[in-house]
């Protein structure tokens, strides 16, 4: 089974809206992942769609139901019966994470998975956020989960690149340096 690329199809609604609808940007892609939660949370929504006994019209018409009880304006609307039509709905959450990148990277924003030894203040938040904002050169929105084998500290992951300020991380980059210190002398 061939590997469903998401970009073509987050790019192509992106530019629409960036054309068309620039005031929607923030709402096509709350839209896209309203959409993404549906199909997740009912099975039977997609099994309906995909199953050659129910006729195209009245799938169609199951969609626009959906579409009007999520309240899915346009061009998301017309997106959805697109994805629909071919088969692809089920990767929605895809699509939804694809056109929240493009939207992040036009507004200079970066996504950042930050893992904390455990409860942390407020203030303590703010202080890595910002730390992260100043290392990417943009606005950072973190997303904090605990991670008690952390020991201390935290360690952030923004795209590819991790940022390790944690107990565990800095007891093994004094272990690397100790062990090549110990490889020169011999």
């Amino acid at each position: 089974m061939a590997r469903f690329h998401a970009a073509p199809y987050a790019k192509a609604l992106f530019d629409l809206v960036v054309e068309r609808y620039p005031q929607r940007e923030e709402k096509t892609e709350a839209e896209l992942w309203a959409i993404a939660e549906v199909v997740r949370e009912v099975p039977e929504f997609l099994r309906a769609l995909v199953t050659p006994a129910l006729p195209q019209e009245e799938k169609e018409a199951l969609v626009e139901t959906v579409l009007d009880e999520l309240g899915i304006e346009e061009p998301t609307r017309r997106f959805v019966h697109v994805v629909q039509r071919h088969y692809r709905l089920e990767h929605m959450a895809d699509v939804a994470g694809a056109f929240r990148g493009l939207v992040d990277r036009r507004h200079g924003r970066y996504r950042a998975t930050v893992e904390v030894a455990g409860p942390t203040d407020e203030a303590v938040r703010k202080a890595i956020v910002e730390a992260l904002a100043q290392r990417a050169g943009g606005q950072v929105i973190a997303r904090f989960v605990d991670n008690p084998g952390l020991l201390a500290g935290f360690k952030a992951r923004i795209g590819s690149e991790i940022f390790d300020g944690s107990l565990v991380g800095q007891l093994e980059q004094l272990r690397r340096t100790i062990a090549s210190q110990h490889t020169v002398e011999r």
